[in-house]
């Protein structure tokens, strides 16, 4: 089994690699995995710089040791770990940080989360950073954003893609977000922003965290969301985001040994070998992977 999840909390988890990740050795043939710094709201400036930059130093300590279990990606939760500086965008990428999600619930210098007012778009900062970021190959993901900010993003890939010679879309991810249709909660995204991030060839990383699956948290309820997606359209763009060590996961789904069983559980429930393997490996890795511009 190849599993390629697009989201977990375990650098800045209070007992980092003591969770539902850890180094152990995993059972799986290949285990891509992406390791957000997830910055809190109540951090501003340099403060959140330096929370950054420690979670940051612990990675390196440990990367050795992280590289014999997985292939690790890093990235960013938080755009407020920019400080409202460009320069930080070039040092991320410096530091090969791949992802970047713009907010978490509340607002800060780029533009404004889930629990803030719905309309309010992203600030002049936040529009000149997703362009930056496009243009550094750096995936913005609308994870925690909210509907105004999240089409001011849309709308900056699409005249990226216009302005672009080499043909390639510029991709936008919500690596750890859930279908709003299956499960009501401000933080899933309704059918028209799925539908956009098909359209752009970007991810949509489902979220195991009972509260956004809806009902028990259970791999049926996960299994609701796929079909919505499929049935969107979204077969090669459904990928995992388990959001491990950020959330609560129900016990069946709680680490790698989880994942070995929601794959048996979805083929119970009716899903292909080739739909289970695009799901857990090969839409992440084709867009994740592909070429910087």
């Amino acid at each position: 089994m190849r599993v390629f999840d697009l989201h977990c909390d375990t650098l800045t988890a209070p007992a980092p690699f003591a969770g539902h990740v850890t180094l152990e050795h995993s059972a799986f043939e290949v285990w891509a995995q992406v390791f957000a710094v997830c910055v809190p709201d109540r951090l501003q400036g340099q403060a959140a710089a330096a929370f950054f930059d420690h979670a940051l130093a612990l990675y390196e300590a440990r990367r050795a040791e992280i590289e014999s279990v997985c292939r690790p990606i890093l990235a960013l939760e938080n755009g407020n770990a920019l400080c409202g500086d460009l320069r930080r965008l070039d040092m991320l990428a410096a530091k090969r940080v791949k992802i970047i999600t713009l907010t978490w619930n509340g607002e800060n210098e780029l533009g404004y989360g889930a629990h803030c007012n719905p309309r309010l778009g992203l600030k002049d900062f936040g529009k000149q950073a997703v362009q930056r970021m496009l243009d550094l190959g750096i995936f913005p993901d609308v994870s925690h954003l909210n509907p105004a900010g999240f089409w001011e993003v849309m709308e900056l890939a699409g005249l990226s893609r216009e302005q672009r010679s080499d043909g390639m879309a510029p991709q936008v991810l919500a690596t750890h977000s859930n279908c709003a249709a299956v499960c009501p909660h401000p933080r899933n995204l309704d059918d028209g922003q799925l539908r956009a991030i098909f359209a752009c060839e970007g991810l949509v990383g489902l979220n195991l965290y009972p509260e956004f699956l809806g009902g028990a948290g259970t791999a049926e309820d996960l299994a609701r969301h796929l079909a919505h997606l499929y049935a969107l359209g979204g077969e090669r763009h459904a990928a995992l985001g388990s959001d491990f060590d950020g959330c609560e996961v129900h016990p069946s789904l709680a680490g790698p040994e989880g994942l070995e069983a929601l794959d048996r559980e979805l083929a119970r429930l009716g899903l292909t070998q080739a739909q289970r393997v695009r799901f857990f490996w090969e839409n992440a890795d084709r867009v994740i992977n592909r070429p910087p511009p």
